[in-house]
């Protein structure tokens, strides 16, 4: 898959601060389930073989009446069926390994997989269809099969992953919720941390200067000036007060015109500290960038549908 064909990119809803292929390199190389709780990717790691398994297993009953006097009735190709047709001894009625399934409709078998696999990554319906080369509308249906055959297949999976679909503000997984804190106690510690390297020389043999809006020093070293945002994604932003409640609804998933509400911000303010907050994100806790980007693109069709906080 090539990241300088611009098109392919053209449907997928992203921050306009970020360039497309850049976005899909970083979420491409997140693990796959990264974004789901530890206690359910067992189930949808399990899931995703299902999906690639199922077409080519054979039934163990009859889906009609539950019999399992079933006996291969026809080999795919016979007449044209692409699938085994099986028949039943008991009812007679013919079915296919896919029968009474959400997925007896679907082709192109081989891809279902890989679609569910994107999707788990946080990856829109439209920009799948083009990864895979099938139509949104297919890539649609294919959607709505598969959240009804995770309902079969997990009830905790589905209950989790549905929730996640919604233009609601999600809850965040453990590990995410970790991430966040972490962060945000790094960000509040910024003004009061004393104890930074050089940036430049990497001595950490400095003077404490002054303490203005972060504080700054003198090394002796190479003997330049910094401060604890020097040469970082945050340098030269200002409000360093409100960093830690802007990285929260940042990885909420807020829209633009929700932040710009809440910390009263102008358009332009608002995708400069996006952009910067990303940089950092993807730099020291790539988990809250991946987080970030899929929950961000799920609201953006629907912006204020939650009460401003």
């Amino acid at each position: 898959m090539s990241t300088t064909d611009s098109s392919l990119f053209a449907t997928f809803e992203i921050p306009p601060t970020r360039r497309h292929a850049e976005t899909i390199d970083f979420m491409l190389s997140r693990p796959a389930l990264a974004l789901l709780p530890e206690s359910l990717r067992p189930a949808a790691r399990s899931f995703l073989a299902y999906l690639a398994t199922l077409p080519g297993s054979a039934p163990h009953a009859c889906p009609a009446c539950e019999s399992r006097s079933i006996y291969l009735a026809a080999p795919a190709g016979t007449g044209g069926m692409r699938r085994d047709s099986y028949a039943c001894r008991t009812c007679r009625k013919r079915f296919t390994v896919l029968t009474g399934t959400p997925l007896h409709l679907l082709r192109s078998e081989e891809k279902w997989k890989p679609w569910m696999s994107y999707r788990f990554q946080g990856f829109s319906q439209e920009l799948i269809a083009n990864f895979l080369g099938i139509s949104n509308k297919a890539s649609m249906t294919w959607s709505r099969a598969f959240i009804k055959a995770m309902a079969d297949y997990d009830s905790a999976l589905h209950a989790w992953w549905q929730a996640h679909q919604s233009p609601e503000i999600s809850e965040l997984t453990d590990e995410a919720a970790r991430a966040l804190a972490e962060c945000q106690a790094m960000l509040a510690g910024l003004r009061d941390t004393r104890d930074r390297r050089c940036p430049y020389c990497g001595s950490a043999s400095v003077q404490v200067v002054t303490s203005r809006r972060a504080t700054e020093y003198q090394c002796h070293g190479c003997q330049r000036r910094y401060n604890n945002l020097t040469e970082t994604p945050l340098s030269h932003l200002q409000h360093i007060e409100l960093w830690p409640e802007y990285a929260r609804h940042l990885v909420l998933g807020y829209h633009d015109t929700e932040l710009e509400q809440i910390f009263d911000f102008s358009k332009p303010l608002t995708n400069l500290w996006r952009q910067r907050f990303l940089q950092l994100f993807q730099a020291r806790w790539p988990l809250l960038a991946h987080w970030t980007l899929w929950q961000w693109s799920r609201r953006r069709a629907n912006p204020g549908s939650v009460p401003l906080a």
